[in-house]
């Protein structure tokens, strides 16, 4: 399971609920949208070097633009989302607003739209950003660091600019790069609860798991997210906190496939407590037979039973095949867990296939490596010993002597 969480979608995701009048109106005037007369009688007539007040006046001229796009009057609210840009610029959700609102009134806000309107206009912040997120989304990590590098030249303040760098570099994966993206991100925003999750991932993955806990918490404090239980009960699991994961795992999954994953990691938690009949209830019933099972469906039949491990290889292959992820190193993960409760001997060598075949970014590769870790063992193995490899060379022959 890819665990990499994007740092601006729902900014884009946002001005989507922003209705699209075919026309302006006539617009009603605002204090915060207009020109007034002077500062006394309106403090947002200009930027001021109190940032608290500039982002302030920034924040009702995105309300006042979304009442204005709601009216029908769009020149108006792209007016004073820009305005709200100029008061608060290290803020680059106005920017991308706008940029968003620009090409969903022309019908282009497509993947094929935002890459084109990129192009066009590579000055603008917005586009940038939007193309950005596409690019990692469709995993052309170049062309997202390309754009990303161009907003920071121009906004070196803005943290959702060094979050997204932090993002496109956990999604490569280049975990060192986006460790330094991330720890610049918080310097300018210590309340950046996207930067703080990203963190939690990079911590994670080098065993670090309490940090990894206080970020993802934190996190979820600053805002709260549908995906936080699973973020914060398998890394509890990681730390072999098995009672806490067990029942922070609980909270009502999403929908499948995705929720398969905490009922399988609820259900690992739950086995190292009851043992593996006690927790077998906590899977759920088995998937239908047939075809077109998602993945990781076949991985609760497994533990259940009723798949043994080729057919499980062999779904993990076609699923890996359909959706071009590395299904079969989540499976030899999940093999392992299934060695480990079972206390068979070729657990560690599943799970050191586990860390040589998944990409650092999935949390499969954390769970081996915190099993390893925790069984005092390297994450590779080790080379043969001296008295294996001269066990193994030939003798040699008389002619030779």
């Amino acid at each position: 399971m890819n665990f990499h969480f994007r740092a601006a979608g729902a900014l884009v995701v946002a001005v989507l609920s922003l209705p699209a009048g075919a026309a302006d109106g006539p617009s009603a005037p605002a204090s915060a949208a207009s020109a007034p007369a002077s500062a006394a009688s309106d403090p947002c007539l200009a930027p001021t070097p109190d940032r608290a007040a500039n982002h302030a006046c920034a924040a009702g001229l995105a309300r006042h633009a979304e009442a204005e796009s709601a009216a029908g009057h769009n020149d108006a609210a792209r007016a004073a989302l820009a305005r709200a840009d100029a008061f608060s610029p290290t803020d680059l959700s106005f920017a991308m607003t706008r940029a968003a609102l620009a090409l969903k009134l022309s019908n282009q806000l497509t993947p094929a739209g935002i890459t084109a309107a990129a192009k066009t206009s590579p000055d603008d912040i917005g586009l940038a950003l939007m193309h950005a997120e596409l690019s990692i989304a469709t995993k052309d990590y170049p062309a997202s660091l390309a754009d990303i590098d161009r907003v920071i030249a121009k906004r070196p303040d803005a943290p959702l600019a060094w979050e997204m760098r932090a993002s496109s570099n956990v999604a490569r994966p280049d975990f060192a790069a986006a460790r330094a993206d991330v720890d610049h991100a918080l310097r300018l925003d210590p309340k950046s609860a996207g930067a703080l999750r990203l963190r939690g991932v990079l911590r994670n993955n080098s065993g670090d798991h309490a940090g990894a806990l206080a970020d993802f918490e934190a996190a979820h404090v600053l805002a709260p997210r549908p995906d936080d239980p699973f973020a914060i009960g398998s890394t509890q699991f990681l730390q072999r906190h098995f009672g806490d994961a067990a029942q922070t795992l609980a909270t009502k999954a999403p929908a499948t496939p995705e929720g398969m994953y905490w009922r399988l990691w609820r259900y690992m938690a739950l086995a190292r407590l009851e043992g593996v009949e006690q927790a077998s209830g906590s899977l759920g019933p088995g998937t239908q037979p047939g075809p077109g099972v998602p993945w990781p469906g076949p991985v609760i039949d497994y533990f259940h039973g009723s798949l043994d491990a080729s057919a499980l290889l062999d779904d993990a292959r076609r699923a890996q095949a359909a959706q071009d992820l590395s299904q079969v190193c989540e499976a030899h993960f999940y093999m392992a867990e299934e060695s480990l409760l079972r206390q068979r001997d070729d657990a560690t060598a599943l799970l050191r296939e586990t860390i040589a075949e998944c990409p650092q970014n999935f949390h499969e590769y954390e769970g081996a490596a915190a099993e390893l870790r925790a069984a005092g063992l390297s994450l590779a193995a080790p080379g043969p010993t001296r008295a294996a490899a001269a066990a193994a060379t030939p003798p040699a022959s008389a002619a030779s002597r």
